[in-house]
Order: structure tokens, then sequence, then C-alpha cells
């Protein structure tokens, strides 16, 4: 009610001149990314109110509000700044601009008595401006073979681009061809712990003050790769651990690169689960910063990621594998690296364990018990390793002696076949030419067998024809003769 009466009192002492409005531009509003833009806008109330707080919004989302209460005081969003005051002032700036800040903006103030809001929206467009800096890679197969180019629009009012170190001088391995540049991946590792730039020549930034052109000085980047792993110590066979590309500046358009041995990766971090032998090796992050008529490529220093496996572990025999008793022998484990330290070792003969905890085993007379299979096992806090399995026979006199069952029984089933197999050689031999002596004395009497002789009893006195010998009937009482004169052809 005393609000009422207020506002009814001003109008009738011709206090009511003002209205309530809100004054925003007619037209549209356009903008590049990475440039700037400010929305002017005037407000205004009848005389006698108070207010108490102005507020912007893109698409009905509060993005900047001001309040005359005590300590609060602008609530900016990222890249919004509010020119205006709590009189009749609400201009707003935007620097720089992002594609995401395109939209439809309005403005509210709130008095003692109410609130008023701008009848109509101004629209805001934003497209991509002409003279951003892009990247692009010339992939060849491996990471140092192809090269980086920077390019810009055919739009973009420039008389080219350059390379430049980090110390501002410009690089003069570059390769120019219109609207790009590109720059070798060999020239890049070899400026690593620095930046370097891709200038636009020609190029003002109208939104930066005066004096800082041109182009618009800032730190270039500064990177370093961090190595986050599970647990202290080395990173081990089967560990996983991440690398990160930390830098000490953010940027709206940035792009992640990884150079690992000859391979090349996207991304501002790498996980690495199960690691192997071949995920260790020189680690190189860069990343690429895109701007308005430059750009940054910065680069990690070289980090070595060292992956620790087991060693390769063989039992060495010392002269050899094969003695004879009463011998010295001596057994080392050896490994194949030297980088293991604070290792303890372990003997193993048939699979059993012996109570032997030095590098050597040393026999100072060998014995035919001592041959066997022999293992050692190295381990420390890392981990351990088992070496393959070596024979040791022993000689005893002039047979050799594998302590082994299945060798040992192949060896005597091979010595009884020999036997067996000789024996019957013998025997057919003597029967062969106890056949031909029998023969030669018939030849020679020039008669035949006398039938009438009585017949041999034994099985092995008998006269059994060999093979091809067909002896044919004589006449006399069917009888059958093995004389060679009688053979049939």
């Amino acid at each position: 009610m005393e609000a009422l009466l207020l506002l009814a009192l001003s109008i009738l002492t011709g206090a009511g001149s003002q209205d309530w409005g809100v004054t925003l531009p007619a037209d549209p509003l356009a903008g590049w990314s990475g440039s700037c833009v400010t929305i002017p806008c005037s407000y205004t109330y009848p005389e006698g109110q108070l207010v108490k707080a102005v507020t912007w919004s893109r698409n009905k989302e509060t993005i900047v509000q001001l309040r005359t209460a005590a300590g609060q005081g602008y609530d900016k969003a990222e890249r919004a700044q509010f020119l205006g005051d709590l009189q009749h002032n609400c201009t707003l700036s935007l620097n720089p601009l992002a594609l995401s800040d395109g939209g439809a903006y309005s403005f509210e103030f709130q008095t003692e008595s109410q609130s008023w809001r701008s009848p109509r929206a101004v629209c805001l467009m934003v497209s991509e401006h002409p003279c951003r800096v892009k990247h692009s890679i010339a992939r060849i197969p491996g990471a140092l073979n192809g090269h980086l180019i920077c390019s810009i629009s055919e739009r973009c009012a420039s008389s080219g681009l350059h390379w430049y170190d980090g110390a501002g001088a410009r690089i003069l391995e570059e390769t120019e061809a219109g609207k790009s540049n590109r720059l070798s991946m060999r020239i890049i590792w070899q400026h690593r712990g620095a930046a370097l730039e891709c200038r636009v020549q020609g190029y003002r930034n109208r939104c930066l003050p005066k004096g800082s052109q041109p182009p618009a000085t800032g730190r270039p980047p500064r990177l370093k790769v961090l190595v986050d792993m599970d647990g202290p110590g080395p990173i081990r066979e089967g560990d996983s651990f991440t690398l990160r590309c930390v830098g000490d500046s953010g940027s709206l358009d940035q792009v992640y690169f990884w150079i690992h041995n000859e391979d090349l990766h996207g991304g501002p971090s790498r996980q690495i689960e199960g690691a192997t032998l071949s995920h260790g090796g020189n680690y190189t992050c860069m990343k690429w910063v895109s701007d308005i008529g430059r750009a940054y490529l910065a680069i990690s220093p070289t980090t070595y990621v060292a992956i620790l496996v087991p060693p390769v572990v063989h039992v060495v025999a010392t002269p050899g594998p094969h003695r004879s008793t009463g011998e010295p022998l001596s057994l080392t484990c050896r490994l194949d690296t030297s980088a293991f330290g604070g290792l303890d070792f372990s003997w193993y003969k048939d699979g059993e364990r012996l109570g032997w905890a030095q590098a050597e085993l040393a026999f100072p007379g060998v014995q035919v018990a001592d041959g066997g299979e022999y293992q050692c096992e190295v381990h420390n806090t890392l981990g351990k390793s088992t070496s393959l399995p070596l024979t040791i026979t022993v000689v005893y006199g002039s047979d050799w002696y594998q302590l082994s069952p299945g060798p040992m029984a192949g060896f005597g089933a091979g010595v009884l076949l020999l036997f067996l197999l000789s024996n019957l050689g013998v025997y057919c031999l003597a029967r062969r030419l106890r056949q031909r002596k029998e023969l030669g004395g018939s030849q020679q009497g020039g008669s035949r067998e006398d039938p009438s002789a009585p017949q041999r009893d034994s099985l092995y006195e008998q006269e059994i024809p060999c093979a091809g010998e067909i002896p044919c009937p004589s006449d006399d009482a069917g009888d059958y003769y093995n004389s060679p004169k009688d053979y049939c052809n």
C-alpha cells in the first residue's frame, strides 16, 4: 500500500517523468570466437526508487549478478564482465568469446518495490574466427618422420604464417604453402622442454589494450610428465601406472600428443594396465594451444620409464655337465643382467630344495648319486625367477650312467635286443654251414641216401628245405631227397 501511494504521488507531482524500461540493441549481434563483444544496455525506473540488484542471463541462465548488500559483489561467469552500475547503465562485455557464448541475452533489475525484466532479449551469434590457428599432422610411419602443420582460413587477412622458437627467433626449417606452414617433427623433437609458436603475420587483436600489439604478449605454457604409480618403488612387469601431461596454463582450445619411442598417441594422460617391457622407454608429451592470430606448441622434457622384468636365469656347469666320478664340478646361477641387487639364491635337485643359498654350488669330487636335474632360483623384494633344469651325468669306468629311470630302462632294453639278434644270427649261420657240408658229401659219393637208413628222431636233425628249394619226388617208396640235382626248376 505504501508503494502504491508513493507511485501515485510521484505521478501527480510530475516526478514520474521516467518510466520502467530496458533498452537493448535492436539488431542481433555477431562476433568471432576468440574476439570480444560489448552489449550496450541502459535501464530506467521512476524517481525515488532504489535499485537493489541487477542480473544478466543467457538463455534464462544467470551469468552475472550485482547486489547492493554488503560483502557481495559480482557473481561473474567466465569471460563475462558487467560494465554498468546500479543507476542506469547495464552494459555487458564478453571477452574472449567462445562458441558456447551464443544465445539470447536478457537483463533484469530489482528495486525495493518490484522487479523489471527487459521485454525482449538480444541475440548473439558466435562463429569461428578465420584467423584462429589450427593444426594437423602429416603422418608418416614413425613418430618423428611426419610434420605438424599450422593453418588459418582463407578469409583471414594476413601475410602468412611463421614458426618461432622459445627465444622468439624464427625457425628457418619451416615450409610455407599459402595459408599453412609445416614443421618437421624432428625439428620439434630438438626443442623439447620449450614452447614453439606459430604466428599469423599482420594480425592485430582489437580486443586487447593498446601497447600490447603485435602480437599479444603472454607466457607460453610449460609442460612436464608426471608418473603416477599404484605403490612405492619401481614399476614391475604386470603393474599399472598413469602418465599425466601437466602444464602451468589452461586454454579453451588445446590438444595433447604423446611420443613414446616411435609411436604417437593422443590425450592428456595415458593409463597403462599390465605393464610389459614394451611400455618402458622415453615419453614426451606435447600440447597444442590454439588461439586467434597465433598458437603454441608446448613440448615437455623427455621422461624415461623403466619396467623391471624378472631376469633370465641359467645354470652353468664348469667344466661341463658330463663328469667322471671323483672329478670336481661347479654349478653357477648366472643372470642375464646386473640391474638387480640384493638377490637371494636357492638350489633344487630333481625338484627338491637343497640347503644351499649361494650363487655357486661346488662339488670337490662328484659321485654317481650327484647326477640329476639341477635348477637355481633368484629372488628379492621385486619377485623371483627360476632357471630351466640342467641335467648332470656322471661317468663311471668306461660307461656313462645317467641317473634317470627312463634313459636307463631304454638302454637296458636295447642291450637285451642286441643280444637276442646276435644269437639268432649265429644260429642261422651254423645251420646254413651244416646244410652245405651235408650236400657236399652227398655229391662226392655219387649215390642217394639209403631209404632204409633209420630216420632221425630229433626235430633239429631233420632236414628243412630252404626257401626256393622244392624237392622232387623220387622213385623209391615216395621219399623226398634234397640233392641239388633233383630240384625242380
